[in-house]
């Protein structure tokens, strides 16, 4: 008779693909919500100016791995297009509700 061997094998788990750095994954949600706002909204003036501000943030975000002066007038100049944009928005809304 042989014995039976009791002795189990242990195996690794299988490796894990390396998770993206945060700024890449936060732009990346950044992004999705971005489409999700223009599925949603469509061209609303309102909607544009959201979707104007997402991809503001996005843009920061990515720009957080450089953290220098350059990125951070690159996060500057996008944040004044968004304004511009929500300033737009605004006006046109408060115009529309005045006429009717």
């Amino acid at each position: 008779m042989s014995p039976i061997s009791t002795t189990r094998t242990r195996t690794a788990p299988p490796p894990r693909e390396a998770a993206p750095a945060p700024e890449l994954r936060a732009a990346e949600l950044l992004r999705e919500a971005g489409l999700i706002v223009a599925d949603g909204f469509g061209d609303d003036r309102l909607a544009l100016a959201a979707r104007q501000l997402i991809s503001c943030a996005a843009e920061v975000v990515t720009a957080l791995q450089d953290s220098d002066l350059e990125a951070a007038r690159e996060a500057l100049g996008s944040a004044r297009a968004a304004v511009v944009s929500a300033t737009y928005a605004v006006r046109v809304l408060h115009d529309k509700g005045r006429t009717g």
